[in-house]
């Protein structure tokens, strides 16, 4: 991180903190005063002078690195008092940049510390800070403690962090579950959970998942319901990257929440066709069926490809039934068991040629272990 912008000048901590703020600030908002909150990692009097130096503001919460910072003397200071009281220190750093020093205790052994610029928020009553507590008798009691407005508004955000390690490490749990000795298994198993809690944030922001009445909310996707959900919605489309390997994955219907459609098609005597088949939207199937060995087959639509002048087309290929008779017939579709070799007719001039061929299947290990069948 060396070469890193800032980084020579004010060090990585200070540096990395400084492109964040400055990098998500939008072109048209630059001249704009923005607000920044960081936890202990990115807190430090350095860091606070130089967010104020660009015109900006923020609270950062100091722990280990509190070079500069008078921690020893509001700890000395708050010793003795109750939870609920805290103490403001001002102070001006060598670039005349005028910085506040907040100690806060919310219990009577525990102190927090926070450095802010003059305009980064009020010391007046924020929203009390509820802290829960077990009674002589077992009985799960809380109390509210008095906080400034400053501390309440800090914590209302900066613990998204922590919500998201709680989610991914206490509820997902994928590494407790999936125990190795391999250290790259272990790191993908880590990148595995991070995009699960990233898409299980992202769908409970948008209402995708945990919608409806009160008595809907009472039963809300938790994290590992939803990796089940996230799971079965990749291996559904598996067959967009392989489709032998991928339709035997199907499901049945998709997840609660997904929308589905409905593909409607005629009957015809042999075999016996259904009349509908749930699916979510994403996968183009036409029609299916039920062939000798008792898997379902269905009839997919390839994919849309784009060729190299960048005109998009959907691809092609000889019907195989009508090849096999010295016909050619081009269809944009095929057999998903089967495999994309497999390219049939929905209903050519001569007969339906998908439904032959589901007919033409025999009680065979090639059909139903090689190439897999719709469950």
């Amino acid at each position: 991180m060396k070469s890193q912008e800032f980084n020579k000048d004010v060090g990585a901590t200070a540096g990395c903190t400084l492109r964040l703020l400055l990098n998500s600030i939008p072109e048209e908002k630059r001249g704009e005063r923005h607000g920044i909150r960081g936890d202990a990692w990115f807190g430090s009097v350095r860091t606070a002078n130089e967010v104020a130096l660009r015109g900006h503001d923020g609270v950062f919460q100091i722990k280990q690195y509190h070079a500069s910072f008078p921690k020893d003397y509001i700890e000395e200071a708050l010793k003795d008092a109750p939870g609920g009281v805290h103490i403001l220190l001002e102070g001006t750093t060598q670039d005349e940049v005028k910085l506040i020093a907040l100690g806060y205790r919310y219990s009577r052994k525990t102190a927090l510390h926070f450095i802010l610029t003059e305009n980064a928020g009020n010391s007046k009553p924020g929203i009390p800070y509820q802290m829960k507590y077990t009674d002589n008798f077992g009985n799960i009691c809380s109390r509210y403690v008095d906080r400034p407005q400053v501390v309440s508004n800090f914590f209302a955000s900066s613990n998204t962090i922590d919500t998201h390690n709680q989610l991914r490490q206490d509820n997902l749990k994928l590494e407790k579950k999936w125990l190795t000795q391999s250290p790259w298994f272990r790191l993908s198993t880590t990148l595995i959970g991070i995009v699960v809690t990233n898409s299980f944030l992202l769908c409970n922001y948008h209402k995708v998942i945990n919608v409806g009445s009160s008595e809907q909310q009472e039963k809300k996707n938790t994290i590992q319901r939803f990796a089940g959900i996230l799971a079965h919605q990749l291996i559904q489309m598996a067959n967009k990257l392989d489709g032998e390997s991928g339709s035997k994955f199907l499901p049945e219907t998709g997840p609660s929440f997904t929308v589905s459609a409905t593909q409607h098609f005629s009957d015809i005597s042999s075999p016996t066709l259904t009349n509908s088949f749930p699916i979510t939207s994403a996968t183009n199937i036409i029609r299916s069926a039920t062939d000798a060995k008792a898997p379902k087959d269905a009839q997919i639509k390839y994919e849309v490809t784009q060729d190299p002048s960048g005109r998009k087309r959907t691809k092609m290929r000889k019907c195989k039934l009508c090849a096999e008779e010295g016909k050619r017939r081009d269809v944009g579709q095929y057999c998903i068991t089967c495999g994309e070799s497999y390219s049939l007719c929905n209903k050519c001039d001569e007969r339906d040629c998908f439904g032959q061929h589901v007919k033409n299947i025999k009680r065979n290990t090639r059909h139903s272990k090689k190439n897999g069948s719709l469950p």
